[in-house]
């Protein structure tokens, strides 16, 4: 049932975004409904049906285990020891997360995309079921570097800093987001564009040398990136695929809409910071592929930003509707390859 609410949820969002520009001020109440309905689906998911709940509830109800410390922030720990002594229900602690999660994406993609409803299709696609039903934490930590770009646009590096540390208070990891402040929204010249798009074969390239960057020492994280390295070494953890479908579909999508840059970035101020970001996601997953929960956790982190991306493909393409159709099958393919593919959901 719930497995089915999805895509009906992701179909309703599909036809008012295959409308979107001919739609009075009506389709933000529909905006708001679907919001809502996102909201109320990760919050009252079977447990089971993703791969995280059942360990969300365990932590839930073991707040104050000593050894939580290494395993959930601090932040965690005191929600769940609020809402376990106040309202009793770990459903709760879904819905806050849910709550920050979704209803921040949705305010970011408002205020960054052109065509937003096109980009919550996206976003449903790809990200909703792995950061709101499964990696929570990260979930919110991702909402809130997608805030952060709306202020880094404008070039307000002191709101991007502030955003950052919001972040981390939901995921440590979040602490690697303050490379945003490296990043600008200048327009792009041929040379750049150039020097963008060799950080993807850069990363083949370190993929293939083996470099490791277990010398890189930041607090917390790195401890934690030395557990799950002795798990890979006891073959306890998935190695990284840098082969896999859905990766080589993002490089060759990144390197289309690098293609009509000109034309794109007619139409949405943000693609430059967009594109920058997308790289080094890409890049990032295949360099660090020696350290597995580091190119899975900087891909996921920085590749939120492909909610907002995919989308513009829509300019590149004429007539309208086929254009949009081809964007509403790039996120089914993706959609399909998560949850039957990789087996992100147990199809309930």
């Amino acid at each position: 049932m719930f497995f089915c609410s999805i895509i009906t949820i992701s179909l309703l969002c599909a036809l008012v975004a295959f409308f979107e520009e001919k739609l009075s001020n009506f389709k933000w109440w529909i905006w708001g409904l679907l919001c809502f309905l996102l909201i109320i689906l990760a919050t009252f998911r079977p447990l089971g049906m993703d791969n995280d709940s059942i360990a969300y509830e365990i932590y839930y109800y073991n707040f104050d285990n000593p050894r939580s410390v290494l395993t959930v922030e601090y932040s965690f720990r005191v929600i769940s020891e609020f809402i376990y002594n106040y309202f009793h229900n770990y459903r709760y602690l879904f819905l806050l997360y849910a709550l920050l999660g979704t209803t921040i994406k949705f305010y970011s993609i408002k205020k960054l995309s052109p065509l937003p409803f096109l980009s919550v299709c996206i976003y449903i696609f790809t990200y909703y079921v792995v950061h709101e039903f499964t990696q929570i934490r990260a979930g919110v930590a991702s909402a809130f570097l997608l805030l952060s770009l709306i202020p880094l646009s404008k070039g307000n590096k002191s709101l991007t800093l502030v955003f950052i540390l919001f972040a981390s208070l939901f995921h440590y990891s979040s602490l690697l987001m303050s490379i945003l402040l490296c990043f600008d929204n200048k327009t792009m010249s041929k040379k750049n564009k150039y020097y963008w798009c060799l950080l993807l074969p850069l990363g083949y390239l370190l993929h293939y040398i083996g470099i490791g960057f277990s010398f890189i020492y930041i607090p917390y994280i790195s401890d934690k990136v030395d557990a799950y390295q002795a798990l890979k070494e006891q073959g306890l953890l998935d190695v990284v695929n840098v082969y896999n479908l859905v990766y080589l579909a993002k490089i060759f999508i990144f390197f289309y809409i690098m293609y009509f840059y000109d034309i794109i970035s007619q139409r949405c101020s943000c693609l430059p910071i967009l594109l920058k970001l997308e790289a080094f996601s890409l890049f990032a997953f295949s360099a660090f592929s020696s350290l597995p929960v580091l190119s899975f956790r900087i891909n996921g982190l920085f590749g939120i930003v492909e909610i907002i991306l995919y989308p513009l493909i829509y300019y590149t393409i004429h007539p309208w509707y086929y254009s949009k159709l081809i964007v509403f099958g790039i996120g089914a393919i993706l959609f399909a390859i998560l949850v039957f593919y990789n087996g992100l959901l147990q199809i309930q």
